[in-house]
């Protein structure tokens, strides 16, 4: 081989190209967090949350129902991380690391999703997409809530790759505890899984069209055994949370925190910009409001005379105000899930001096991953509504589906969503590698 024919194979390889994005994306991460955005210098609102409470943690102060409004496991990781004078300087190295491995998780899913096309195409976008470097400057939950997930999932979608029945069992249970380990998070994390499991026995039942009741449920066999062992290694990790939550919540019982509750009625109470929590005698008082309700410019408030963590209290006052108002609370929940997928900006970066680059990564987002999507699922929905939901495409939007039912119960903005772009960016690369056609519509093309 020629010196010419030798840089041109070195030059078409794939690889190298991708390793050079990435090591790009290594770079900016490196100058936006040590330089542009340190995470020091922004801590408030839930940063000021999330660090006040590892103080906590590191003095080993008594916690109270205050304190698990939030899963527990970042702040506990950040109260791991500190130095004895309190510093975060470890904290930060470490997130540093998790963030440059984030894209090579999101590659990873997209690889065991759909081929290594997809993985490859995968890496090269979510090195530079935007929110994945600005959370990896935060002392938010996002950055390692991405991590985690992503390889929770990557294990579950490689089980469809291997044929060895205690292979897929060994994957399953890793599965399980990397998805504790995201619960501990972002408790988010458990209506994704559920979801995902629901779709693809949904999708296993469809395979057998004709197929009496007893073949069906021996094919669901494998199916309720691997998401068993899902379920039974998730287990300890969620225990131990949920033994600290309901500790520190006063004997109440709470698994990853204590406000569902009140973001039900903070999201279903009219338009308010926020809410005061102010029980009689003041212990328990709090004020909140959300993102969505601040970019909407809602400026009312709302006062209630019971506890922020009262989340039978909460509900109560917000079923009943949906009693009152089914048209107004049914138009709130579509305006959380509207807020998800087409807010202005994720919080807090639309108020950072980079606020620009945050706007422009919610137009990037529209252009590149939610506008493709659209002809991808139409695409997929033309060949049948059975080929639809046995695709794979449907088992990757299935925690997408989860989270926005959450949001229409709760409350909505754009950050929310930023962790779920994973599953969005794996579809959307997969169309553009050509993996999408080979997998999810070889059964219909000529």
């Amino acid at each position: 081989m020629t010196a010419n024919g030798a840089r041109r194979g070195i030059t078409a390889n794939p690889w190298l190209w991708v390793m050079l994005v990435y090591a790009c994306g290594i770079g900016v991460r490196l100058m936006y967090t040590l330089i542009i955005q340190r995470p020091e210098n922004f801590i408030y609102s839930d940063m000021g949350l999330y660090v006040g409470l590892a103080r906590r943690i590191a003095a080993q102060m008594p916690l109270g129902p205050a304190d698990v409004t939030h899963p527990l496991g970042y702040s506990e990781f950040l109260a791991f991380m500190m130095s004895s004078g309190y510093t975060l300087a470890r904290a930060v190295t470490v997130q540093i690391f998790v963030t440059c491995l984030v894209p090579l998780a999101i590659g990873l899913l997209g690889w065991a999703a759909y081929g290594r096309r997809t993985g490859l195409l995968a890496i090269v976008f979510s090195s530079l997409y935007f929110p994945f470097i600005e959370y990896g400057a935060l002392f938010l939950t996002e950055i390692h809530f991405i991590f985690w997930l992503a390889v929770s999932f990557t294990l579950l979608f490689t089980i469809y790759r291997v044929r060895r029945p205690k292979v897929a069992l060994m994957l399953a249970a890793a599965s399980g505890v990397t998805l504790s380990v995201a619960t501990a998070f972002k408790s988010v994390a458990l209506p994704a899984a559920f979801l995902l499991a629901v779709v693809e026995g949904v999708a296993l039942l469809l395979a057998l069209p004709g197929v009496d009741a007893r073949a069906r449920l021996k094919r669901l066999q494998p199916w309720a055994i691997r998401w068993a062992v899902v379920g039974i290694a998730a287990m300890p990790l969620l225990a131990v949370q949920a033994r600290a939550c309901t500790h520190a919540n006063r004997g109440r019982f709470c698994v990853s925190g204590n406000k569902i509750g009140a973001d039900f009625l903070l999201g279903h109470y009219g338009r308010v910009g926020a809410i005061d929590w102010n029980p009689p005698g003041g212990d328990g008082g709090a004020r909140f409001g959300s993102p969505g309700s601040y970019l909407r410019r809602y400026e009312g408030s709302a006062r209630v005379p019971f506890q922020y963590n009262d989340s039978e209290a909460n509900s109560r006052e917000a079923w009943r105000w949906i009693g009152a108002h089914p048209a107004e609370a049914a138009v709130l929940s579509l305006d959380h899930i509207y807020d998800l997928f087409f807010g202005s900006g994720m919080w807090p970066g639309y108020g950072h001096p980079t606020w620009v680059w945050t706007h422009l990564s919610q137009y990037i987002f529209l252009a590149f991953l939610f506008v493709p999507l659209v002809p991808i699922c139409a695409g997929i929905l033309r060949r049948g509504w059975r080929t639809a939901l046995t695709s794979r495409t449907a088992m990757l939007l299935a925690p997408i589906a989860a989270l926005t039912l959450t949001v229409a119960y709760a409350t909505g903005e754009v950050r929310y969503r930023i962790p779920f772009d994973i599953f969005l960016i794996a579809i959307v690369c997969s169309a553009v590698a050509g993996d999408l056609r080979r997998i999810d519509l070889k059964r219909v093309d000529a």
